[in-house]
């Protein structure tokens, strides 16, 4: 191609000159493949897990890039009849025709030897030969590049000279495969065992000096366009492919191995996307021209029939212009959008009413002033003073700024010229689209968390899932004999997984629960000096287990407002974070203080290595374990996030102070609570006539998950005196109690952990043991929708919290009275 060729003028990628934008993405692309290449030599040679699928996928990508690139290079040949160019689309051929036999070679992907003669180097070979001719054409690309640019060449039939770079590289390409399958003993052993051989190492250090001979060539020779810019990118990726899987690591399905295959993907899609790129500007380009063009076909043939018009009839031209300029102000009158008429120096002619509606001006206010009155931008010392369409800024009368899109044409009338202006409100429309664009970030970050939870997840899952198949494994096997202490060694680690996998699954369950809005609590005063002696004894052996020192502050009778339940699992979970990440021999301290008569705070300290400001920023965001991920230390990243939410949700607030190297202190404060008391009553009354005549004790079946409430029953039973008391913390256990000890009266939570106290009471009603029995609903929730609902399912009575002595006892004699004498089961807990 000639420098007056008609193409050197067309907006082609082999003749763009490269930006500086361009320069400095392309800069940054290599910078960074050169930092991951850095990142990843320490680990090439780590041993990976084979993937049988990811020759077939990867080399799949590599031939369909490599394919369309080549096929878009073509074109661009066919354009521009450059011979670097078609040498260029060629080596893209050869390397997208070598990835077939590559892949059917294999071993592993379509047979355990691969195809073609199964010969165990015939991959490797067809390898070398890949990646060393690549980089040759691109030298030929670059020096004839070079040529064409000093001594312009006679263009040639694009036509045949494709067909013959074609067969040229069909031609390459079966010759290498014949001689690395074929011709195998030709060619010494590269690979042996899945390690290279010396001979490997000799032929793939001269590829990949090959390849960095390429890359000086065309730094040397390159016309300095945006093709050859982005094909110096490809060659820094090239090096970093061959350097990471063929040179500098073990073998194959190692790091190296991987990462290298990744990178060459990247070098075969770069030049592939930068053309699709262009290409697109390139038919936008063509079909605003289409447009234009066909806009001003139709003006001009509107004008011609006008003039005919003028012509043949003009007698009747005057009463038709007249016709026309009324149904024109018609519309222009009637149109939403505004439309002013401009002279040469841009005053304003004429304006329709819409620009009372757009501009809050009307048609007086504005004729005889500048255009620059309602668009600042096109003031006359403006640097966008001449622009034609586009997007502008307008000022309405009372200041605001207004979004408007312009579209201004040029005519003449009377020999001056004017303008015709449209400006069209799109502030709603721009408001709309940023609407539309907040949700899909939205989007994006939450598709983002939940790919962040899977891995999380999964990683955490398969952890104890891979001890419990493991020791499962080596207990079944016959061939490995396991003594008693190994047994019971190895069924501990399975119990021990066991209880971990399901602590996982509770606290991911917990979360949805408490996102969702569906978990409920029950807040009733609970005692700090009782919850810490529970924490310690629950957190002490996995302290003693890494030799910390636990101490416990708590005043007698200090009460918080908060669910029993809760409260413990928010404890022990800051208490393990304090264990796991502590030093070994240190202290972890919980202090409880009253802030004021309202409030009151419970402190963990620990004192490991504390967290910096950065860690402290992140430290309540889902699925963040701060760094912590490659430690020993279980986790999921969502105890903390669990933890405030639990706490916000009893009325609270959770905050945290760090020093790097000191430690860290954990803080809750809470609602403070009176201490509950029994109810101020004077001696039991004797029961009724219907309950006087009963003989025997009676059973009363309490299914509460707060040991302060249990406590306060049993002693409002005892006191009552006649009554065996059975109790159970969960529902599904009330009812097991409930059909094997068919008691006289059931006393129901509402508020139970995994299953509601309404739930239980559809199954006792489902089931004929227990469907006689009388139930009575106790519970803090006070609210009418909450007693309707327990009325629905069933219960006799509904008492609220704080209990009322007497409107227990009278519950209980209502209860009582509705079941006839049953025979007290053993087990009870006579009170």
């Amino acid at each position: 191609m000639t420098d007056r060729s008609p193409a050197a003028s067309l907006p082609l990628l082999p003749l763009m000159a490269a930006d500086r934008q361009s320069r400095r993405r392309a800069l940054a692309l290599t910078l960074m493949s050169a930092l991951v290449f850095c990142a990843l030599l320490p680990y090439t040679q780590v041993p990976l897990a084979p993937l049988a699928a990811f020759i077939p996928i990867y080399e799949s990508s590599l031939l369909l890039n490599d394919l369309i690139t080549a096929a878009m290079l073509f074109g661009h040949f066919s354009v521009l009849r450059s011979r670097s160019l078609l040498v260029l689309a060629g080596g893209y051929l050869f390397t997208a025709l070598l990835t077939v036999p590559h892949m059917l070679t294999f071993p592993g992907t379509f047979s355990p030897a691969g195809l073609l003669g199964g010969h165990s180097q015939a991959t490797a070979w067809l390898y070398v030969f890949w990646h060393a001719g690549f980089p040759v054409c691109v030298m030929a690309h670059a020096l004839l590049g070079h040529r064409e640019r000093r001594r312009p060449h006679a263009q040639a039939l694009p036509g045949r000279a494709a067909l013959w770079a074609i067969v040229a590289a069909l031609l390459a390409a079966g010759a290498f495969t014949a001689l690395a399958t074929a011709g195998h003993e030709l060619l010494p052993p590269i690979l042996e065992g899945g390690r290279y051989t010396l001979a490997g190492r000799v032929a793939l250090g001269g590829t990949w000096a090959c390849s960095l001979a390429a890359l000086a060539v065309l730094w040397r020779y390159s016309s300095r366009s945006l093709l050859d810019m982005w094909l110096g990118v490809v060659m820094a990726a090239w090096l970093c492919d061959i350097g990471l899987s063929a040179v500098l690591n073990a073998g194959r399905y190692d790091v190296g191995w991987y990462a290298g295959r990744i990178y060459g993907l990247l070098a075969a899609s770069c030049v592939l996307i930068v053309l699709l790129l262009e290409s697109n500007k390139l038919f936008a380009r063509l079909v605003v021209s289409h447009e234009h063009a066909l806009q001003r076909g139709a003006d001009l043939h509107s004008l011609n029939l006008q003039n005919e018009q003028r012509a043949m009839q003009y007698a009747n031209a005057l009463e038709e212009l007249h016709f026309k300029e009324e149904e024109i102000r018609a519309v222009v009158h009637n149109i939403a959008d505004c439309v002013l008429t401009t002279d040469a120096a841009g005053v304003v002619r004429s304006a329709n009413p819409a620009l009372a509606k757009v501009f809050g001006y009307t048609s007086a206010d504005v004729v005889g002033r500048h255009i620059s009155l309602l668009i600042p931008e096109l003031a006359a010392d403006s640097e966008r003073a001449f622009i034609r369409d586009g997007e502008v800024g307008g000022l309405h009368r009372d200041g605001r700024q207004l979004s408007l899109e312009l579209a201004m044409n040029d005519f003449e009338m009377h020999g001056a010229r004017r303008s015709v202006v449209v400006l069209a409100d799109i502030s709603e429309r721009k408001q709309f689209v940023a609407e539309l664009r907040r949700a899909q970030v939205k989007a994006e970050q939450a598709n983002q968390a939940k790919s962040t939870f899977l891995a999380n997840m999964s990683h955490e899952l398969r952890t104890p899932l891979n001890a419990i198949l493991g020791f499962a494994q080596i207990l079944l096997s016959d061939k490995m004999p396991v003594t008693p202490e190994k047994r019971r060694e190895f069924t501990q680690h399975i119990l021990t997984a066991g209880k971990h996998l399901l602590v996982l699954i509770n606290e991911v369950l917990d979360l949805a629960k408490v996102e969702s809005g569906t978990l409920s609590l029950s807040l009733e005063p609970v005692e700090l000096q009782g919850m810490m002696v529970a924490c310690q004894q629950m957190i002490g052996p996995l302290a003693d287990s890494r030799e910390l020192r636990l101490r416990f502050v708590a005043d007698p009778g200090m009460y918080v407002q908060a669910d029993h339940t809760r409260l413990k699992q928010v404890l022990l979970n800051l208490l393990t974070n304090a264990v796991k990440y502590n030093r070994k021999g240190g202290l972890v301290s919980v202090t409880c203080i009253a802030l004021s008569p309202e409030r009151t705070q419970i402190a963990i300290q620990d004192g490991g290595e504390g967290l910096t400001q950065a860690q402290l920023g992140q430290l309540f965001q889902p699925f963040n374990r701060l760094g912590r991920e490659a430690l020993s230390e279980e986790g999921t990243g969502i105890g903390l996030v669990m933890t405030r939410r639990l706490v916000e949700m009893m009325g609270g607030t959770i905050g945290v102070s760090s020093t790097v190297g000191v430690g860290s202190m954990f803080w809750i404060e809470l609602n403070a609570a009176a201490r509950p008391g029994l109810p101020a009553f004077g001696p039991p009354q004797p029961a009724g006539p219907a309950l006087a005549a009963q003989d025997g004790p009676r059973t009363l079946l309490y299914v509460e998950d707060n040991p302060a409430n249990l406590t306060l029953v049993r002693e409002l039973v005892g006191l009552r005196g006649g009554l065996a008391l059975l109790s159970a913390s969960e529902a599904a256990t009330g009812l097991r109690l409930a059909r094997e000890r068919r008691p006289d009266a059931i006393l129901m939570d509402i508020n139970l952990p995994g299953m509601s106290g309404n739930e239980a009471m559809a199954l006792l009603r489902a089931d004929p043991a227990t469907r006689g029995i009388p139930v009575i609903a106790l519970s803090a929730n006070a609210m009418p929708q909450d007693v309707a609902r327990s009325r629905q399912e069933g219960f006799l009575c509904y008492l609220t919290k704080p209990l009322s002595l007497d409107e227990f006892n009278a519950a209980l004699d209502t209860a009582l009275r509705s079941t006839a004498p049953q025979a007290a089961f053993p087990g009870g807990e006579p009170v």
